[in-house]
């Protein structure tokens, strides 16, 4: 048997012997793998871990070693396995003092909430006593120091509620002289003043305890500009008037504040007509029941695709493994981006802090505190950036975020993102039937399969297309289908129905910067299934490194979509972007368009015969074919794009005037 100590130097026993493990380096990525127990870290992330910007170069070839050393010192009782990324540690016959750690405080909870405040507080001597020092001590480095901070804040946590413990059990010889030390340590921990004042008072100390509020106050007006909180000041004031509960033996909370508050119950309600997405969802949820640290979550895709409705039911799913409480915020996206200091203030008014901090950052210092010790589920809804979120993130282990957003955030790291995309062909039939009625739409099951392939399976539109087929119901899902695709062959979409699915590509147009946006259009043009890179870079008349970097950000907006032979639209996404083009550009700056792609196609082995013949018909066809548009509105389109508008020819995207 084998075991492993984090919280203090990094070190192994087996038995009652320790074993050597090797340079501080090495050392170092034994930690790191310690702490992703089970879990895949990757190569990168070790050497960023070990390095930073400065690996030396070969230093994978000394990951490598440094892994080829460890195995045999670890013998039978741990394995780390090799993967094409990276590396995999798996404990057999050892043990990990962070995960007794963790285990220990939640039994501790668990009692507590049970009301067993002895086998609470013998659970949490025994957890703090496994501290042999401070976390990782001797281990260099951002991601470590980062960890060493998770770690003890986890250990204060598991102390404060030891002292609430043993305050309820009744006073013990040297809990004050604690109590004092801990405040020293830790003086801007609001709970810790409040179990030394009330053990003061309890020891007969009146003066002493006021004394301490009062020195209390004066660090957080220095330290942070604030008053105390509610329950301290609130202790206070049941002190100043020799309240007689406070000599009962009862728990700290109840005896330092008020009822407390209700549970927050903040999420939207479920959705009955939820469908599908099962592997989505386990997924997610297990992201988040990752117990090692506080897990964060993250959806993101095209609008319309049910980000929301997923995180929501994710949330109800999960809502028992967070008795404390969850919490929902609507962040606004691009639109009407909330401010995250209001958010905040209210969080922290359902938490029962009645006068949240003035500023941004002590309101997230106070957030921290508050929820210290909980288990609480967050939930951040069309999240627009790193800034808005992370002064919202808690601290504490044993709480969870799941954030939604329209793309990644990619400078808020730790984050594990989920790409939603649309449904499978069999969950968007059944998203059908659910509003539409199932009796209906599996007596008419091709018809309602083409109609929701008509949809591209994207979850608003069928939605959309369910509502039209419940409004109508003496006609045929066939005569709503050919209807839904006559609209979407107009111009201009005049149909209610059309512009709500129209919608989520708007708004993914909207923040398009111009080349993007050009780009969007004349790529959706052509009538093929699919470009490749190189077919892309003729469409678009640009070099192949620059038309490949602006498609790709076409992927990261949602819009457009890529695979092994190279890019491809979605069909409602596709015929929205057409209309763009056609309004845009003139038919004559397409046909030029066509030409070139039909150009590069002798050259270009993996388009399909059919994509060729179909591109050749549509450029023979595009000149002579009736207008689509009256002129004043091309006229006046075209004029727009000049100005800056919305933008329209490949002179726009590549910024020459060059026309082929």
């Amino acid at each position: 048997m084998m075991r492993f100590e984090l919280l203090g130097p990094v070190r192994a026993w087996r038995d009652d012997e320790e074993v050597g493990l090797g340079t501080p380096q090495q050392r170092a990525l034994l930690a790191l793998l310690l702490l992703h127990e089970g879990r895949l870290v990757e190569t990168d992330t070790a050497l960023d871990v070990l390095w930073g910007e400065r690996a030396p170069r070969g230093a994978r070839g000394t990951v490598r070693t440094y892994v080829y050393r460890l195995r045999p010192l670890l013998g039978a009782a741990a394995a780390i396995e090799s993967t094409s990324n990276g590396y995999v540690l798996t404990l057999r016959d050892a043990t990990l003092d962070v995960t007794g750690f963790q285990r220990l405080t939640e039994q501790a909870y668990e009692a507590g909430r049970h009301g067993d405040p002895g086998g609470a507080a013998r659970c949490l001597r025994q957890a703090l006593g496994a501290w042999h020092g401070q976390a990782l001590a001797g281990i260099r480095g951002i991601f470590f120091e980062s960890e060493r901070d998770r770690l003890e804040e986890r250990r204060l946590a598991a102390l404060e509620e030891l002292h609430a413990a043993e305050l309820e059990l009744g006073e013990r010889p040297g809990l004050t002289a604690e109590l004092r030390a801990a405040v020293a340590a830790h003086p801007l921990r609001e709970r810790l003043h409040e179990q030394l004042m009330l053990s003061l008072y309890r020891s007969g100390r009146r003066a002493d305890a006021l004394a301490a509020y009062r020195e209390a106050r004066k660090v957080l007006r220095e330290e942070l500009g604030v008053d105390p909180g509610a329950g301290l000041a609130r202790l206070h004031s049941r002190i100043l008037h020799t309240d007689p509960s406070l000599d009962t033996r009862q728990t700290a909370r109840q005896a330092t504040a008020a009822p407390p508050p209700p549970v927050p119950s903040q999420l939207p309600p479920d959705l009955s007509a939820f469908t599908g997405r099962a592997a989505e969802i386990a997924e997610l949820t297990a992201v988040l029941h990752d117990t090692s640290g506080t897990p964060v979550a993250g959806i993101t895709g095209l609008g319309g695709t049910g980000k929301t409705t997923l995180a929501v039911r994710v949330a109800h799913l999960l809502r028992d493994r967070f008795p404390d409480g969850q919490f929902y915020a609507g962040l606004g996206g691009d639109d009407t981006p909330a401010d995250p200091a209001d958010v905040l203030g209210r969080f922290l008014r359902a938490l029962g802090v009645e006068r949240p901090a003035a500023t941004l950052q002590e309101r997230a210092a106070q957030w921290r505190t508050a929820v210290s010790g909980r288990r609480l589920l967050v939930v951040l809804d069309s999240a627009e950036g790193a800034e808005q979120v992370r002064p919202l993130l808690p601290a504490s282990p044993g709480c969870a975020v799941l954030v939604t957003a329209r793309r990644r955030i990619i400078d808020l790291p730790g984050v594990h993102w989920h790409r939603l995309g649309v449904l499978p062909p069999h969950e968007a039939l059944e998203l059908l039937a659910t509003i539409s009625g199932p009796r209906r739409v599996f007596a008419e099951r091709e018809a309602a399969e083409r109609l929701v392939a008509a949809c591209s399976h994207h979850p608003l539109s069928v939605e959309v297309a369910a509502a039209r087929l419940a409004a109508r119901p003496s006609w045929t899902i066939d005569e709503i289908l050919a209807q839904l695709e006559d609209d979407l062959r107009q111009p201009v979409v005049m149909h209610e129905d059309c512009a709500i699915v129209d919608r989520p590509f708007r708004d993914a147009q909207a923040r398009m910067d111009t080349r993007q946006r050009a780009a969007f259009h004349l790529a959706a043009f052509p009538d093929c299934h699919q470009l490749s890179p190189a077919a892309a870079a003729a469409l678009l008349d640009l070099p192949a490194d620059r038309a490949k970097a602006l498609m790709e950000s076409l992927v990261d907006l949602h819009v457009v979509e890529t695979g092994p032979g190279g890019y491809h639209y979605l069909g409602l996404v596709k015929a929205f972007a057409r209309r763009q083009a056609l309004a845009g550009l003139g038919r004559a700056q397409l046909a030029r368009a066509l030409r070139r792609l039909l150009r590069h196609y002798p050259a270009d082995g993996s388009a399909a015969t059919s994509d060729v013949r179909a591109v050749r018909d549509q450029a023979a066809g595009l000149l002579d074919a009736a207008p689509v548009l009256v002129p004043e509105r091309v006229e006046r389109h075209r004029h727009t794009y000049r100005r800056g508008g919305p933008p329209g020819q490949g002179v726009t995207v590549q910024g020459a005037t060059r026309d082929r």
